[in-house]
């Protein structure tokens, strides 16, 4: 007998309801390129959102499928260790590469820190299993 596991339904919805707000926040940054007058909250917030967009949603894809793989939450924070690390690197070593900006990396850092907080609570409440006869 294999048990197996699958998300409740309130994980489901708040896993679409923060990767909806990352689409819009990315999709509103893009936007701003094009037009100044579009800012998302302020325009300090605007020039950094893409940073905490990326490390969320690759964290939470990442992370949300390992959970669902049974991964231990042990490699999960790994991984999450490794994208705040990426932040800092990219964003004071590489200048040949990006323009050095600390507040890009906090920013990355935070988005990464939510994503750890919401697969620290599904890996211990939001998960239900799945009893497989076969």
């Amino acid at each position: 007998m294999v048990n197996k596991l699958r998300p409740k339904k309130i994980t489901r919805i708040v896993y679409n309801c923060l990767i909806l707000i990352v689409t819009i926040l990315t999709i509103i940054r893009w936007i701003s390129a094009f037009n100044n007058e579009i800012v998302v909250i302020n325009a300090e917030i605007n020039s950094h959102i893409s940073n905490f967009a990326l490390s969320l949603v690759f964290y939470l894809g990442v992370g949300y499928t390992w959970i669902l793989q049974k991964i231990t939450l042990k490699k999960i924070i790994l991984l999450g260790l490794f994208i705040i690390i990426a932040n800092i690197i990219c964003e004071t070593v590489m200048g040949f590469m990006n323009t050095t900006d600390i507040i890009d990396a906090t920013y990355g850092i935070v988005g990464t820190l939510l994503g750890f907080c919401y697969l620290l609570v599904v890996n211990k409440y939001g998960l239900e299993i799945i009893h497989d006869e076969n």
